[in-house]
């Protein structure tokens, strides 16, 4: 039997699985499946590749939104299967709205798993608290690691061969939950749409001149998320830089947190692990 097809048998036994008893579990039914399958002595990368182009063949990320390149190669009625290709680089530390398990197919992936606690919420979308790691692991081809949903599961994938090909068997996203990454330095902020959005507009705002201050209310969260997106900003925009200064001051007096500084820490911890690949 092909890769394809044992994908497309897997993908009808996790749809029964989650028909029959839910998600909560089937984290742990699709690593079972996984590590049953054949699927890594059938492993070939160009019936993957060829298999985008087919007309039938519905893509999940249709621009490319994860990895450096995503292939949904099985779609159920609950649950899919993609193919994740990705250059020899970490992700950032993050958690999932949606459950699984992966498997390496090629490559190395040193997974680093987290648990967060936290100490202080600074608004609805972002918290303070403690990162700290649970365990390491790395993961070879055959290798399988369960995705528990949210913050089951906070995990940072470093893929230390020039590609890494992993397989991903999951249900789509929860639109009911949006995912969160974390800084090394302890900062939890959660990439909800809405907010995302309106943080977007902001700079776009700024970018036209058409920002006044004092004639736009900006919450507690559209100012620390607005400082995530503009960190490192090479922008001379007076405007964008000053409007900067004053969310970074009003954060720090409100909750006693240089958001700046987190993230500078948190890019010295990032250097510091890339520059520790084998």
């Amino acid at each position: 039997m092909s890769f394809l097809k044992i994908a497309s048998q897997l993908n009808r036994k996790g749809d029964h699985f989650i028909k029959q008893k839910g998600i909560k579990d089937f984290h742990k039914k699709a690593s079972e499946l996984l590590s049953e399958s054949d699927l890594l002595d059938k492993f070939h990368i160009s019936p993957i590749l060829e298999s985008i182009f087919k007309p039938t063949n519905k893509q999940h990320f249709k621009n490319l939104e994860f990895s450096d390149l995503p292939v949904t190669i099985s779609q159920g009625e609950f649950c899919f299967i993609d193919i994740y290709f990705w250059r020899r680089r970490p992700t950032v530390v993050h958690n999932h709205h949606f459950t699984g398990a992966f498997m390496c197919l090629s490559g190395n992936n040193v997974d680093l798993e987290f648990k967060f606690k936290k100490t202080k919420k600074l608004g609805k979308y972002h918290d303070l608290g403690d990162l700290t790691l649970k365990h390491t692991r790395n993961l070879l081809p055959g290798d399988i690691a369960e995705i528990g949903l949210m913050d089951k599961f906070i995990h940072q994938n470093h893929h230390q061969a020039d590609l890494t090909v992993n397989l991903c068997f999951r249900t789509p996203q929860d639109p009911k939950k949006s995912l969160s990454n974390y800084l090394f330095s302890g900062l939890r902020y959660e990439k909800n749409v809405d907010l995302l959005s309106r943080v977007g507009r902001l700079h776009k705002i700024l970018d036209l001149g058409l920002f006044h201050p004092g004639k736009m209310k900006i919450s507690n969260d559209d100012a620390i998320n607005f400082l995530i997106q503009t960190h490192g900003t090479r922008s001379q925009n007076p405007k964008l830089l000053n409007l900067r200064k004053e969310l970074l001051k009003r954060i720090k007096n409100e909750f006693g947190v240089n958001v700046s500084s987190m993230l500078e820490d948190h890019e010295l911890m990032m250097d510091k692990i890339e520059n520790d690949y084998e």
